[in-house]
């Protein structure tokens, strides 16, 4: 890939309704966040932030030999807007755009990181969202373009907030398992099964 595109892991919720930091749940012998870490670096995004709050430790262990940059958000109980901000301030200046990652995703595809930086390449536009099974889902990549925006976001929101303001390119993903957050252990549950 000829453009620059940064990684940024939100990595850094409390998991109140999980009971336990989803950030380290088991996927396949590998906690949660560096299946997803990984899957960033295998997709060569540059630099691979991963933006960390609850369980700072923990999780820094849980990357411990992987080529990443965690960033701690000391205000991460104030909501997302907190962390998709020290993500963002992490980004380095060539870096044209930036694809943000959750934590609790950890069955994302390399190909979509790919195909989502294969589209910005062609196109260039300010938003390119994840659409699985007609809904919005991650990961959503941001043009620079978009960046100084998210200084106003506060509270528990995240780059959704800017989804008025720009023209929103539509990315369909053929995979319905994206679909599949975990907040909670029976949606943890779900995903290992669906994997099963």
């Amino acid at each position: 890939m000829s453009e620059h595109i940064a990684g940024i892991i939100l990595a850094a919720g409390g998991s109140e309704r999980l009971g336990q930091p989803k950030q380290l749940l088991d996927w396949k012998g590998k906690p949660f966040v560096r299946q997803v870490a990984e899957t960033a670096l295998a997709a060569r995004l540059e630099p691979v932030i991963v933006v960390t709050g609850a369980a700072a430790a923990e999780v820094k262990t849980a990357l411990y030999g992987l080529a990443v940059q965690p960033v701690h958000n000391p205000e991460w109980a104030q909501g997302q807007s907190s962390s998709v901000k020290a993500g963002l301030a992490a980004v380095p200046p060539e870096a044209q755009a930036a694809i943000f990652m959750v934590v609790d995703q950890p069955q994302l595809p390399v190909r979509l990181l790919d195909s989502l930086q294969e589209h910005y390449a062609e196109e260039r536009p300010p938003i390119i969202a994840t659409l699985v099974d007609g809904k919005r889902t991650n990961p959503v990549l941001f043009d620079r373009s978009t960046f100084a925006d998210f200084a106003g976001l506060e509270g528990d929101v995240g780059g959704r907030a800017l989804f008025s303001k720009y023209q929103v390119t539509w990315f369909p993903w053929l995979d319905s398992s994206l679909a599949l957050d975990v907040d909670t252990l029976e949606d943890y549950e779900r995903l290992l099964r669906f994997f099963s």
